[in-house]
């Protein structure tokens, strides 16, 4: 499996995490992303209070001071698919194993009828 598309799956996995439904992936896949439960409620709150449904170009900052991994979420895109409200959001991950440099993923999620953000 690509570099790439490991890091998709990994980011798919923070995205669509909700604590009653986390699960492990089971791919055996390797990432230099390591976020805690906790970065995983951050990141999520983060999303959900500050970047969706809000205007293209909205950025939001978190920071997790017990993991030290931070990052910077911002929506760069809205579109319609199938009926749904959709956005694209852009997530630079900081983490003790990114030293060189924050990590970049780019992921698209509608929102549902149940008002939950599924990535497509």
């Amino acid at each position: 499996m690509s570099s790439s598309l490991r890091v998709i799956v990994v980011c798919a996995a923070l995205v669509t995490w909700l604590p009653a439904q986390a699960q492990f992936l089971g791919f055996g896949l390797q990432t230099n992303v390591e976020l805690t439960k906790q970065d995983l409620d951050i990141i999520r709150h983060t999303v959900t209070e500050q970047v969706h449904g809000k205007p293209v170009g909205t950025t939001a900052k978190w920071s997790n001071p017990e993991s030290q991994n931070s990052g910077k979420i911002a929506l760069v895109r809205k579109f319609t698919r199938n009926g749904q409200q959709c956005e694209t959001l852009d997530y630079r991950l900081i983490t003790k194993r990114t030293p060189a440099g924050p990590e970049h993923y780019r992921l698209s999620s509608c929102l549902q009828p149940d008002g939950q953000w599924r990535l497509i």
